[in-house]
């Protein structure tokens, strides 16, 4: 499936907004496997040295601005299934996490929309838009 960049996402429901990525972010597709690497927010992260930060900015700069995961992918159709087997947060890979969406392909332009987790189907979608690199 190549390499993509995300650069929008759209919430649905009653709070309904979209909020676009400008930090850097990556998305791996390979034959059945993926891997996905960002930095959240609208700002770029401190380049400060982690040993002059207050333990606040340290929880900041590199647990809350930063989301990394990986694992395996099934498509059938038009849904994607993917399964979460490393993650940055420990919670993601203590259980059989997993989460489909249904694929729009158009042109570089790729939207995925959350149908389910393993938790259940998903109330109000969210709508991420990646392109390819």
């Amino acid at each position: 499936m190549g390499t993509w960049r995300l650069d929008k996402v759209a919430t649905t429901g009653t709070d309904g907004r979209t909020s676009k990525f400008s930090q850097p972010n990556i998305y791996l597709f390979t034959k059945g496997h993926f891997s996905i690497i960002r930095v959240e927010g609208d700002k770029p992260r401190s380049t400060d040295s982690w040993t002059t930060m207050t333990p606040d900015h340290v929880v900041d700069t590199y647990v809350k601005q930063f989301t990394a995961s990986g694992g395996t992918y099934d498509m059938k159709g038009s849904t994607l299934t993917m399964k979460t087997t490393i993650a940055k947060n420990p919670g993601f890979m203590a259980r059989a996490n997993w989460i489909s969406y249904t694929v729009k392909v158009n042109g570089q332009t790729m939207t995925l929309t959350t149908t389910a987790t393993n938790e259940g189907p998903i109330k109000n979608p969210q709508c991420p838009r990646i392109r390819r690199r």
